[in-house]
């Protein structure tokens, strides 16, 4: 993906997806695009770079909103404080970021059908639709989560005379296009691709049934979440690294794409396709040599850093502690190389699965089989062998409510991943952890969209 920026570049003059500026600047040139293989092949990654675009909003502004960071400085402060203006020029980021990508696989499904299937190598074509159905359910699964019921826009703007006044659709008709999609890209997609990081950095047929495993267990729909995760954790493509070594390269610049990952959003350097999250969480001084400083907006809470026992191996892979006194915590998964290699951010990785099949079994009341799916993962995070009992497995002593195990796990095993707040908001457990109210489940919809748009309807409490 070396060529995303130029592509990013040649999109922006090939396809009309502007739904959030309600007037297209441009108009897709039919006869000068969408003629060859390529020419899809190029629109399909081109879809990457408005994912990346969300690494300021998601994680960061998510986990600013959750019980495992706290902001220090005024940018992310009203997601801490859970005020969020209407016009926060973050949560208009997150709708227009998003919107973009759906704009983006818009234009490949409406334009790729009826091209020849000859341009394009024996199931190429299907695959390239499937890929687009991935991407527009994993933006509109993003969208929905922060801000509810929003447009549901399955056409791409080819029209100044287009309506762009789109009303809000349910959060429950949201989630019916989403499962559409990814069941379309769950048949599409091979398993892998040539190359590891195509497998990891691309959609896949895991990535689906990953996304379709979350989705479901999103609408309370245990049985289909518990099996779609079973058919992730089934899948020889995926396996959880183990030991502290493989776990915490993971999430630093070598170790990028292992076998954990599923969908793993990718970046290369501070000069070409960049996250910046490490200047959000790294301190100025006092950090290990090789790491960029950074300004420190945003710090891990002492409750995270007091949800690690001894021995656990994650603990080192979430958190740093600076040599100044006293020391300042800061979050370890994001952090740049002085040299200016950048990491990726992890999107969906097995863990994650993993513990959305222990959720959705316990949901369904196989306690046994639950807390089997938990104990892999309490095992791996003391360097265990995951498939013998251990002294780490539940219950421990004191332990009486599995949901509240696996949500405590999830908060270890997933810190500053972007997970926390909407875990909290989908098991109904927002109010009595973060002291919100349901109004405060959900962002603004953004101010400069309402103007814009005089279909749309605030939420509630803004």
């Amino acid at each position: 993906m070396k060529n995303l920026r130029l592509i990013y570049i040649l999109l922006l003059f090939a396809s009309c997806t502007k739904v959030l500026d309600q007037v297209p600047e441009y108009t897709i040139a039919d006869e000068n695009f969408w003629q060859t293989g390529n020419d899809a092949e190029s629109a399909a990654v081109g879809i990457y770079p408005a994912i990346q675009s969300i690494a300021a909003q998601f994680p960061l502004a998510f986990d600013a909103g959750s019980d495992a960071t706290t902001a220090l400085l005024i940018n992310y402060s009203p997601f801490s404080t859970h005020g969020i203006p209407v016009d926060n020029l973050i949560v208009a980021a997150y709708w227009q970021n998003n919107y973009t990508g759906i704009g983006r696989a818009n234009d490949l499904l409406k334009h790729v059908p009826p091209m020849k299937d000859s341009l394009f190598a024996p199931g190429r074509k299907e695959q390239l639709l499937g890929e687009a159905h991935f991407l527009r359910a994993y933006f509109y699964f993003n969208l929905v989560k922060a801000y509810g019921a929003v447009p549901l826009v399955l056409e791409p703007y080819t029209s100044f005379n287009a309506d762009f006044t789109v009303p809000r659709t349910s959060v429950d008709s949201i989630f019916k296009q989403i499962i559409a999609d990814l069941k379309i890209a769950e048949a599409s997609l091979p398993p892998t691709f040539a190359a590891a990081v195509t497998t990891r950095g691309r959609a896949s047929q895991g990535g689906a049934k990953a996304l379709l495993a979350k989705a479901y267990l999103s609408i309370k729909d245990y049985n289909a979440a518990a099996s779609k995760a079973q058919e992730v954790m089934n899948s020889p493509v995926y396996s959880l690294v183990s030991g502290s070594a493989a776990y915490s390269g993971m999430f630093s610049t070598s170790g990028k794409n292992s076998t954990e990952a599923i969908f793993e959003i990718q970046y290369v350097s501070a000069s070409a396709q960049s996250n910046g999250l490490y200047s959000y969480y790294i301190p100025a001084n006092g950090i290990p040599a090789g790491l960029q400083t950074g300004g420190y907006q945003i710090a891990p809470t002492t409750k995270i850093i007091n949800a690690y026992e001894n021995g656990d191996i994650r603990k080192a892979a979430a958190l740093g502690f600076n040599n100044a006194t006293p020391a300042l915590p800061y979050v370890n998964k994001y952090t740049r190389l002085t040299n200016g290699t950048e990491p990726d951010i992890i999107a969906l990785r097995l863990a994650d699965i993993i513990l959305v099949r222990a959720e959705a079994l316990n949901n369904l009341g196989q306690t046994a089989d639950a807390a089997a799916a938990l104990n892999i993962i309490r095992r791996r995070a003391f360097g265990l062998p995951t498939d013998q009992p251990s002294a780490h497995d539940y219950p421990q002593a004191g332990e009486t409510d599995l949901a509240l195990a696996i949500e405590n796990e999830r908060f270890k095993e997933l810190a500053f991943e972007g997970h926390r707040f909407y875990d909290l908001v989908r098991t109904g457990r927002a109010a009595a952890v973060l002291g919100i109210t349901a109004d405060q489940t959900l962002w603004p919809i953004p101010l400069r969209e309402i103007g814009r748009n005089p279909r749309l309807v605030q939420n509630n409490g803004y």
